[in-house]
């Protein structure tokens, strides 16, 4: 069995040095990188992949969470979202409700990627054991974008939380599997959909942030092991070939912007 719609909704824009993506290359200049969400739907339920970046910690980032995330005062400016761009009004709007979303596949949970798990408190969370572990006790290099306010509600034993170690086949007819692919983070992941026009899909999430990255294999200079982010790319460029699949990176315009919304959807 194939999902029947992969929507793709974009939670945000986030106005960044571009050698911040792609180390070391074309240092001072400004670069827009969206931050989406995919919606899922499947015969036999409905999953969200990521949950975008915090309206409300962009508003107020000083008393963010149990502890506050002051350090993110210094980038919120350069953050464009609003509520009405958080997933679950962007996905009221197309009449599916947050108690409809079965599963939430979180690639990691870094904050532009984790902001609006509490709108879902009713979805099942996919989440590699690995991310899990480290988040709450990240590497200085990475302490930056992990905030408590995002996933802290993850130890509340109202939420439903699946670790998993390797791949996951969320309806185990491998129309929706998570891949492991560390690097970016201890416990990256990404995601590969079957679709029935489009064939098969990757959602790679954050293993290379623009394609002059992933082509070149120049991961971001704060990932949490070079040397593994660069095996989890070719990972997935094995997954493309072998697949004839297409790939969507996370942050490259190119990539998101002539799918975005349910008008581009790919059945």
């Amino acid at each position: 069995m194939s999902a029947s719609r992969l929507t793709v909704l974009n939670a945000a824009d986030w106005t960044i040095d571009f050698s911040i993506l792609v180390q070391l290359q074309d240092m001072g200049e400004e670069y827009t990188m969206p931050c989406p969400v995919y919606l899922i739907e499947h015969p036999e339920g409905t999953v969200l992949v990521d949950a975008g970046v915090s309206a409300e910690m962009k508003q107020d980032p000083e008393n963010y969470g149990s502890h506050g995330a002051p350090h993110m005062s210094a980038f919120v400016d350069a953050l464009d979202t609003s509520e009405d761009r958080q997933p679950v009004n962007q996905l009221a709007d197309m009449g599916v409700a947050a108690e409809e979303i079965d599963y939430v596949v979180l690639t990691h949970l870094h904050n532009d990627h984790a902001g609006t798990i509490d709108d879902f408190p009713d979805a099942e969370f996919i989440v590699q054991e690995a991310e899990l572990r480290y988040a709450f006790w990240p590497e200085p290099s990475q302490q930056p974008f992990y905030l408590e306010g995002d996933f802290g509600v993850l130890r509340s034993p109202e939420y439903s939380v699946r670790p998993v170690s390797g791949r996951h086949d969320v309806f185990g007819d491998g129309s929706v599997v998570t891949i492991p692919t560390p690097g970016h983070t201890a416990g990256h992941q990404s995601v590969t959909v079957e679709l029935d026009d489009t064939g098969t899909v990757i959602l790679s999430a954050d293993i290379a942030n623009h394609r002059t990255g992933y082509e070149q294999e120049h991961p971001v200079s704060f990932a949490w092991s070079l040397a593994e982010s660069v095996d989890s790319m070719r990972r997935i460029k094995e997954e493309v070939r072998n697949e004839d699949a297409r790939l969507l990176l996370h942050h490259d315009r190119d990539d998101i912007e002539p799918v975005l919304g349910p008008a581009n959807a790919l059945e």
